[in-house]
């Protein structure tokens, strides 16, 4: 059986984000049109299409982690602040984008709360997940001959 860990991060996100936009409880929201996804950034997003790949990275996280919080979340998505001449320091990523993709999963079904685990991914969600790297490695397999064996 094919899982997350089986095929590329980059791919299984991509694919993940376009399911994902099919789903209607999935949706920017209007506060999230121009902000900048972590303090440590300068520009908001150039994808337009950057809330699904959000939305699906942090699933793949969840999948991942087993077991993960906002604050964890937040951290991830982080990055070095540019504080001019003095030296950069770490600041964590949006936790009201992280907040709201981690509601719009519950929402859907993917992802549930465990008190004092955080975020644990469902039944529903690790199906979505695994049959999702099942076609992305379908998708890899024929467009790289010779890798039928894997």
């Amino acid at each position: 059986m094919t899982t997350a860990y089986d095929v590329p991060a980059y791919e299984l996100i991509e694919n993940t984000a376009k399911k994902l936009e099919k789903e209607d409880a999935i949706k920017m929201p209007e506060q999230n049109t121009y902000a900048k996804t972590s303090v440590a950034r300068e520009n908001i997003p150039d994808n337009p299409k950057w809330w699904y790949i959000r939305c699906a990275s942090i699933l793949r996280k969840i999948y991942i982690k087993n077991g993960i919080g906002v604050e964890e979340l937040k951290e991830e998505y982080g990055g070095k602040r540019n504080r001019g001449s003095k030296p950069s320091h770490a600041r964590g990523g949006s936790g009201t984008i992280v907040r709201r993709c981690v509601q719009q999963l519950e929402q859907v079904g993917y992802v549930t709360k465990i008190k004092g685990k955080g975020r644990i991914i469902t039944p529903k969600g690790k199906k979505f997940m695994d049959n999702t790297a099942y076609e992305v490695k379908s998708q890899v397999v024929s467009s790289y001959p010779g890798l039928e064996k894997y």
